[in-house]
């Protein structure tokens, strides 16, 4: 079902004021899914679908498995560190103007 199916059908099933039937929530699901794969952000595929993020992500975490992880990747920086200023907040402390080596090392420090 494509953005506009799967968007109407939503808004037929919240007009009954019930629950969202399973295959409509796997339908969500299975098209979150697909975005995901071209790119798209589940914000972006809320506001397609009209349905409320908080929805999408609590759907999407149900369906995940049990202490499952999701792989990443860590890739060098394209841009020089000095070019780009970092700005850490963490509670009360504020850290501005240090590479992420210099704030690796001022946490050593402090730790």
């Amino acid at each position: 079902m494509d953005a506009v199916g799967l968007k109407r059908a939503l808004s037929r099933a919240q007009a009954k004021g019930r629950q969202y039937p399973p295959e409509l929530r796997e339908a969500v699901l299975e098209y979150s899914g697909l975005a995901k794969q071209q790119g798209k952000s589940q914000v972006q595929v809320a506001a397609e679908l009209g349905m409320p993020l908080q929805t999408l992500a609590y759907w999407r975490a149900l369906a995940r498995p049990r202490g499952s992880l999701t792989p990443v990747a860590i890739v060098a920086d394209p841009v020089p560190s000095r070019e780009r200023e970092l700005l850490v907040e963490f509670g009360p402390l504020r850290v501005r103007g240090l590479d992420v080596g210099g704030l690796v090392e001022l946490f050593k420090r402090l730790g």
